[in-house]
C-alpha cells in the first residue's frame, strides 16, 4: 500500500476533488493542512508549488497531472495509477 500525504489549501476545489476521489476509492491518506507548520514545512522540504500538495511514497505529484485538461475534475485513469499503482496482477497484465 502506497503513504499518500494530501496537503490542501484552504477553500481549494482541485483539493477537494483528490480527497473526493481518495474517499470514493476507499484509498487511505494522511491529511495535512498546507497552512499549519508540518504542512509549511512538507511544502517546503518537496518543493510544492499547487494545490493540493500531493505526496505519494516520499515523491511530489504536480495536481494538474491528474486531472483532465480544461475541466475541474479527477482523470480516473492517471490518478488510479499514481495512488493505487499497478494492478493486482502478478504478470503485469
Amino acid at each position: 500500500m502506497r503513504r499518500i500525504i494530501i496537503l490542501p489549501a484552504p477553500n481549494c476545489r482541485r483539493s477537494r476533488k483528490i480527497m473526493q476521489y481518495l474517499e470514493r476509492h476507499h484509498i487511505p491518506y494522511r491529511r495535512v493542512e498546507l497552512a499549519s507548520p508540518e504542512g509549511e514545512a512538507l511544502a517546503a522540504q518537496y518543493d510544492l508549488c499547487a494545490s493540493p500538495g500531493i505526496i505519494v511514497d516520499g515523491v511530489s505529484v504536480n495536481p494538474f497531472d491528474l486531472r483532465l485538461p480544461a475541466e475541474c475534475r479527477v482523470d480516473e485513469e492517471r490518478a488510479n495509477a499514481t495512488f493505487v499503482g499497478a494492478s493486482a496482477n502478478q504478470d503485469g497484465r
